[in-house]
């Protein structure tokens, strides 16, 4: 009998999201661990992941959680405004870098990662619960983008634009 169903619903996603890992790590070489391929860390993120997920599913069927542990609000709305700003953040990033879709998507216009993690914060703080506006978060929010994008450009020399620029050039 489920006792908590957050809790529950909570580790029935981490280990989705554990099994979902696991799985696209397959696809790649393991490797060892004095010689990882790509696949391993995301292998082990999964197995982290998925072991998180069955303690919290152990713990949501055999403890008793203050209010049965409803779930009082799903918070869609956010969650819509989160994934859209990550698809922003996928469409800005340019065609290069997702080239499952083919050529469909090649004369795409590249709006660069500054761009799309300034759609990203905006995204996730216009419409919040208390307006969004606050501004330390704002400043926050922004700080960390910058850390981002000089982390992908700088130390990790990622080949992702980080202006707009136009197919082609």
């Amino acid at each position: 009998m489920i006792k908590n169903l957050q809790d529950f619903l909570a580790g029935l996603l981490f280990v989705a999201l554990g099994i979902g890992f696991g799985w696209a790590a397959s696809g790649h070489v393991l490797g060892s661990a004095d010689n990882m391929g790509p696949g391993f860390v995301p292998l082990l993120l999964g197995l982290l992941l998925g072991m998180l997920g069955l303690l919290i599913l152990f713990k949501a069927l055999t403890f008793e959680a203050l209010g049965s542990g409803r779930v009082r609000h799903w918070g869609l709305g956010s969650l819509w405004r989160v994934l859209g700003g990550l698809l922003w953040l996928a469409l800005c990033s340019g065609p290069a870098q997702w080239p499952w879709v083919g050529a469909w998507f090649a004369h795409w216009p590249t709006f660069g990662l500054a761009v799309g993690v300034l759609g990203l914060v905006l995204s996730v703080m216009v419409g919040g619960e208390r307006g969004g506006w606050n501004s330390q978060v704002w400043l926050w929010s922004l700080a960390l983008a910058a850390v981002v994008c000089a982390v992908w450009v700088g130390p990790l020399g990622l080949d992702v634009p980080l202006w707009p620029r136009r197919p082609g050039t």
